[in-house]
């Protein structure tokens, strides 16, 4: 527990009242310098381990759907990767060490961060090559021809939090009671309450589920910033109304050294809080926003088609082949490989992940 944050929203809430909880949010995982986000980096040491430090395999097999959509696009003298939330950057580290022939004098990599420390984790890991660059904010980036690729980013977009009541819908608040941090039940805005609409139909009395408002505008970004190419959004979550139905009391949890919880007023700062993405509602932002929506695909089913089948069975006939030479450190190490490379097509798991594409051909004014 942070005691700064509790006094920092303690502050907030006295001044202007119980806090959305996508406000929360904000200040417990992003606020400098006390926020989850700020002490933690995916890759390096973090609470859970995502595809891209699990195994650098995903990154090489990453590498061949970038590579199929620079030659879809014509093969480009420029293919631009914008990264979004890319952690300590080890699937860009993967993807970049094995790209070949014309696609690697094409290929630049941009990592969209706004937090200071990561940008330096990044830059240490992946060393000064002309080919990276950084920005805060899509915002900052001219129209490109290539690729937005967001991993395990939209899950931690803010969200506002509702609950289904005997006289209508509520909206979760943060407030406090006895200088303790506490829920409180607001009567649901009207600037929300047909984004809700759709949810209250498949829940009860009791119910909960979430809201992201900011997801429309970061595609409308992501859009801009692609003159021609494609949105790739790697995340766990359903479409509607499985998204509702399947987790009736919401599907708010915290981490913390890979322990799940529902309290997200335990250990301020060093928990984070994280929610299923509407793949759906994202769906309907990337329409607006003028993009070619392609069907949904399961992790798996993604992988497979990149070639995570050849890649696991190649491992295999390595092993077998270490075996039957008496070579034990070699046959251990393609073991544990292939487990590894195994877990990102896992069903229950990793596995089920979805993939989400969307196409831009053209600028659209």
């Amino acid at each position: 527990m942070s005691p700064e944050l509790l006094y920092l929203l303690r502050r907030r809430i006295g001044a202007s009242g119980p806090l959305r909880f996508d406000e929360f949010m904000d200040i417990v995982l992003y606020s400098d310098p006390h926020g989850y986000y700020r002490n933690h980096v995916p890759g390096s040491g973090f609470d859970y381990e995502t595809s891209p430090t699990l195994t650098p395999w995903f990154g090489r097999l990453v590498l061949q759907e970038l590579e199929a959509a620079w030659e879809q696009l014509g093969s480009p003298e420029e293919f631009t990767v914008l990264e979004v939330g890319a952690g300590s950057g080890d699937l860009a580290a993967a993807a970049v060490a094995s790209v070949e022939g014309g696609f690697s004098e094409a290929l630049r990599w941009f990592f969209v961060e706004p937090i200071d420390t990561v940008r330096r984790l990044q830059r240490f890991r992946l060393g000064s090559s002309g080919r990276y660059r950084w920005v805060e904010s899509l915002s900052e980036v001219e129209p490109v021809t290539g690729m937005v690729l967001a991993h395990e980013v939209l899950d931690n977009f803010p969200f506002r939090l509702f609950e289904v009541g005997g006289d209508g819908p509520k909206e979760v608040r943060v407030g406090t009671a006895r200088h303790h941090l506490t829920e409180v039940l607001f009567p649901i805005g009207p600037e929300v309450f047909d984004l809700a609409a759709p949810a209250l139909e498949h829940l009860e009395e009791g119910d909960r589920f979430e809201l992201r408002t900011g997801v429309g505008s970061w595609v409308t970004a992501a859009a801009r910033v692609l003159e021609r190419g494609r949105l790739l959004v790697v995340d766990y979550g359903a479409t509607e109304p499985e998204i509702w139905t399947r987790h009736p009391s919401g599907s708010m949890v915290t981490y913390r050294r890979g322990d799940l919880g529902i309290d997200p007023f335990d250990n301020l700062g060093g928990a984070d809080i994280t929610a299923h993405v509407n793949f759906s509602a994202l769906e309907r932002s990337a329409r607006d926003a003028g993009l070619h929506v392609l069907p949904l695909q399961t992790q798996k089913a993604w992988l497979e088609k990149l070639g995570l089948t050849e890649v696991v069975a190649d491992l295999r006939r390595r092993a077998v082949k270490a075996q039957a030479e008496g070579r034990h450190a070699d046959y251990l190490r393609y073991l544990s490989e292939r487990s590894r490379v195994e877990l990102l097509g896992a069903r229950g798991g990793l596995g089920d992940y979805l993939v989400f594409t969307a196409e831009k051909s053209a600028a659209v004014e």
